[in-house]
């Protein structure tokens, strides 16, 4: 018995030791897996951190030099009189938008895959139509070089006959050697709206820098909707729900806008003739006189315990004003505006659906305490919030955007002349127009791997003298 049971031990003996030796290998490959998991995740994030600071410091960086040289860009506008306007193209659908495209592709006779055509297409290839100009900032030194030259003597030169074209020439012929992907609809400077100059992509280091300027004034101020002028109450509101109509927005979305915007008014309202806020400061001091007696006094009496507490030093109250600037008041509203008060989610929402162009309220709208519209540089959407405080909103604002295609205007009594039958409603919208931009954002953005980094600074211009309103680094 004692045999049988010894044979049947070792006879399963080699089955247990096979089990528990796949159990063991199981273990170890779990134990293996969670280490090497971990080791990758550590590395991941070790990464991670290597890239983001890279990110952050090329961010920095560009955003640096770009403050730093922006005061000598002043760029100019150009005409577009046979070419479709940017204004409208928030109210087309995307067969619209290509039907437009295509249409005017073929006025242009070129051959154009409007489908093809992709965001890094429409915000990066920059080329201008028109004759190149020395004092134009749009241009690059190359051209500005050429300016000395004769026009004819140009088309000669092959290296610049290439980028040379004439919109309004049928017959010139480097219309018809035009790369498709290069056709797009320009803006009030030339590139894409609302971008001021074109988009600047440098390589720093292992990061890729991406530099936007943008025109502030050529969006809707949303501080119109805190205002507490008693005079234009109603126009601020109808001005505000003007532009959020032209947008698509659903009155569920306007509503809850409006009564975000009242919240900030009862926190800092708005003026359009806002005045520099005198700050006013107490400190305590001590009186000199006071001082100077109590010494004499002390040195004189000094074993007297009753006279050094009748000559002990006197306090006095100090009332120091000091005057705000008007930049001041700027930021405050810029805090405001990019504060969790307004529901940013809202107005981001698109309006349409495309892979190649993005239209949203939040696009128009500027959040840095703009106070003017730059009637040369606004959509139409704008334009009519904007004479919304005059009346003939609609047909100013489309007699606009016919004229400043021709030649835009130089100042807002340039304007009246031009429209001189609009001239009551000109004059009381006066006061938010302008036709030259004070207030800009610098974007940067700034990749290296998979981190990316961008800050927005806002900033307003007084000619050559730059003040800096903010940043916001995401």
């Amino acid at each position: 018995m004692n045999l049988h049971e010894n044979k049947k031990f070792y006879t399963q003996k080699p089955g247990v030791a096979l089990i528990l030796t796949m159990i063991v290998l199981v273990l170890l490959t779990a134990l293996i897996y969670r280490l090497g998991s971990a080791v990758s995740q550590w590395k991941h994030r070790v990464q991670y951190m290597i890239d983001y600071q890279t990110a952050r410091y090329a961010c920095e960086s560009g955003l640096k030099y770009t403050l730093s040289t922006i005061s000598g860009n002043d760029p100019n506008y150009v005409s577009r009189p046979n070419e479709p306007d940017f204004s409208d193209l928030f109210t087309m659908s995307d067969e619209k938008y290509r039907t437009m495209m295509e249409e005017w592709a073929k006025k242009r006779g070129v051959q154009v895959d409007v489908n093809s055509l992709n965001k890094n297409t429409l915000f990066t290839i920059f080329k201008d139509l028109r004759r190149p100009d020395a004092n134009d900032s749009n241009y690059t030194a190359a051209d500005k070089n050429l300016s000395g030259t004769d026009f004819s003597s140009r088309q000669t030169n092959s290296g610049f006959s290439s980028r040379l074209h004439d919109v309004n020439d049928v017959n010139d012929a480097n219309n018809s050697r035009q790369e498709p992907n290069e056709l797009f609809v320009r803006g009030p400077y030339g590139p894409p709206w609302p971008y001021i100059t074109k988009p600047v992509e440098i390589e720093f280091g292992d990061a890729s820098v991406t530099i936007e300027i943008i025109d502030e004034n050529a969006k809707l101020p949303l501080v119109w909707g805190i205002s507490s002028d008693p005079n234009v109450k109603k126009e601020t509101k109808a001005a505000i729900q003007t532009f959020c109509e032209w947008m698509q927005m659903e009155p569920n979305a306007i509503e809850p806008l409006m009564k975000e915007l009242g919240q900030m008014k009862e926190i800092k309202p708005f003026s359009i003739n806002l005045k520099p806020t005198v700050i006013t400061t107490k400190e305590l001091q001590k009186d000199s006189n006071s001082t100077s007696q109590s010494a004499s006094t002390e040195r004189s009496t000094r074993r007297s315990s009753r006279s050094r507490q009748r000559n002990r030093e006197k306090i006095v109250e100090k009332v120091t004003q000091q005057t705000r600037s008007d930049i001041g008041n700027t930021l405050d509203f810029a805090k405001l505006l990019h504060s969790p008060m307004v529901d940013l989610e809202t107005l981001a929402k698109p309006v349409n659906k495309d892979e190649n162009r993005t239209e949203s309220a939040l696009k128009y709208i500027s959040l840095w305490g703009t106070q003017k519209v730059n009637i040369n540089t606004a959509p139409r959407q704008v334009l009519e919030a904007a004479f919304t405080f005059g009346g003939d909103a609609a047909e100013i604002a489309k007699q606009i955007i016919e004229m400043r295609r021709q030649e835009p205007f130089k100042d807002v009594n340039d304007l009246s002349k031009r429209l001189y039958s609009f001239n009551t409603s000109i004059d009381k919208a006066k006061p938010y127009i302008t036709t030259r931009s004070d207030c800009f954002s610098i974007r940067v953005i700034a990749t290296s791997g998979v981190a990316k980094v961008c800050a927005t600074a806002g900033i307003k211009k007084d000619k050559e003298k730059i003040q800096q309103i903010g940043i916001i680094i995401e």
